[in-house]
């Protein structure tokens, strides 16, 4: 026969039960309330306030003209605005390759921007203007230029971004010995070394060629200053074979290269 619990007996711990979830959501909403009211303060204290943006990576402009265009500006609320639209609006300023802008230390604004890479230069009337690894030619005139090749008489477009797509093949190692790239037409290209010598080639392939210009030079310690032809094979013609009194150009500006000819030395690459 089963044992009959008197409802007497049962009213104690119904009634701690209850006592106990009542409790328990007492605590709750306690603990809720006092986490809106901490989020409330937080949002109306200086806290929540961005206290300093900075900006890393800037070369091309001013760490002003990426502030101004990421919309950020100090004492605005930390949580206020979109890190992907300010983002945006930085990578549409001209030379910006991408962007991140992150919150740091609770109330700093950092702003990474990532340029493109200045690969060479060319000269206008206001100073010298990247030429950066997209083909576009930068707007405004660097006041301190990089060290770069600079780019001469590339009137196309076209030829322009060909040339800056070989010299991004190449290592800094080589593209800082040429100190000048001049277009002399239907593809062709003569470099300016600053290690005295020219080289001469086409656009097309260049850099590949260009890769051997340490084991070129290093064959021609004896012969003197010329030129490194690398259109048709590898030939080294020293400037007083060509122009005779060892100057680039005589005085009516056309080249003297003698009765003959100049002799040409073939040079052998690895």
């Amino acid at each position: 026969m089963d044992k009959v619990i008197d409802i007497e007996d049962r009213i104690p711990s119904l009634k701690e039960k209850r006592r106990r979830r009542t409790n328990r959501n007492f605590l709750f909403l306690l603990v809720l309330f006092l986490l809106l009211l901490a989020v409330l303060l937080y949002f109306q204290s200086p806290l929540s306030k961005v206290r300093e943006i900075r900006v890393e990576g800037a070369a091309l402009q001013n760490e002003e003209e990426y502030i101004k265009a990421s919309g950020i500006r100090t004492g605005d609320a930390l949580w206020g605005f979109s890190s992907g639209e300010a983002e945006q609006s930085v990578t549409r300023l001209a030379g910006v390759e991408g962007a991140e802008v992150v919150r740091e230390d609770f109330r700093d604004v950092v702003i990474r921007v990532d340029e493109f890479k200045t690969v060479a230069l060319v000269q206008r009337e206001s100073g010298f203007h990247p030429v950066l690894a997209d083909g576009s030619v930068f707007g405004r005139a660097s006041e301190t230029p990089p060290p770069a090749p600079i780019l001469a008489e590339f009137g196309e477009d076209e030829q322009m971004k060909k040339m800056v797509g070989e010299l991004e093949k190449l290592p800094a190692s080589i593209t800082s010995l040429i100190s000048e790239l001049k277009y002399t037409g239907e593809g062709s290209i003569t470099a300016f070394m600053t290690d005295g010598y020219e080289v001469r080639g086409v656009i097309s392939g260049f850099a590949d060629k260009m890769e051997y210009y340490p084991s070129i030079v290093s064959q021609l310690t004896e012969e003197g200053k010329g030129v490194i032809d690398l259109e048709a094979g590898v030939y080294f013609t020293s400037y007083e074979k060509i122009y005779g009194d060892g100057e680039s150009q005589n005085d009516s500006g056309e080249e003297n290269a003698g009765e003959g000819g100049p002799e040409e030395q073939e040079i052998e690459i690895p």
